[in-house]
């Protein structure tokens, strides 16, 4: 895939190597780590960068690009390409901007071979691993549709008295925790298993808003590492997302 210089509706699948973690994770204050995680949130509209990288001292990273973090004090290496209208963020390297160790790291990563599909951390897993805010950034946590029920449990459940509209948007685990509530007392109860389910959803998001979330249109982009299609909502800003 070659550079890109945009990104589609600012949109793209973003994904860490190992080694870009584990050094903000050893290296990086809490709040040097926000500033450096907005830097890259930052990409999604300005995916150039400071420069493109080019064939110097001894490195090879053309179509790469490099973007100064956390007042100048660290350099970010990173890639973006376009697939099938899809983009595509690679966090390469993180390390301090007067240190020429953050283009040999980059380098060795990519003779390495190691950017392969299995070498890399969706975002989404990234920031649980660095303990950063996802709503602060942008990045709606609860705006994916999670996998649907069986369709024996959804007619099932139906057929109890629940409405088939409201369990289809419930995941089988919900769906499995109203049933039960619904039934806990001996008699077929409908508000305690919607309130059950509710619950499961959420105990610390608006229920509501997730469940009017999951009415709405997918954005379906097949993500190019990934190879799944994007659960969030259709014209969602920045980061494409695979699973929970």
């Amino acid at each position: 895939m070659p550079p890109a210089d945009e990104l589609p509706d600012d949109q793209a699948e973003v994904v860490f190597t190992e080694q870009s973690i584990d050094w903000l994770i050893d290296n990086v204050t809490e709040h040097q780590r926000e500033d450096v995680v907005d830097t890259i949130v930052g990409l999604f509209r300005a995916p150039r960068g400071k420069h493109p990288l080019s064939n110097q001292n001894a490195t090879n990273l053309v179509g790469f690009n490099t973007v100064e973090a956390a007042q100048r004090e660290f350099r970010i290496i990173y890639r973006v390409t376009v697939k099938n209208g899809v983009g595509l963020i690679e966090i390469i390297t993180i390390g301090q901007r007067r240190d020429g160790e953050v283009y040999s790291a980059a380098d060795a990563l990519v003779r390495s071979g190691k950017l392969s599909d299995e070498e890399q951390t969706q975002i989404w897993d990234a920031l649980t691993l660095i303990d950063e805010t996802k709503s602060r950034l942008g990045l709606e946590e609860w705006d994916y549709v999670e996998p649907p029920a069986p369709e024996g449990l959804v007619k099932a459940a139906v057929a109890a008295g629940f409405d088939d509209e409201f369990v289809r948007l419930l995941s089988k685990d919900e769906l499995v925790v109203a049933m039960e509530s619904a039934w806990e007392g001996g008699a077929f109860d409908p508000a305690a298993g919607v309130a059950a389910a509710v619950q499961r959803i959420s105990t610390s998001t608006t229920p509501d808003r997730i469940l009017a979330l999951r009415r709405e249109d997918r954005c379906g982009a097949i993500m190019p590492k990934l190879g799944k299609p994007c659960i969030r909502v259709k014209g969602h800003a920045g980061a494409h997302r695979g699973s929970r």
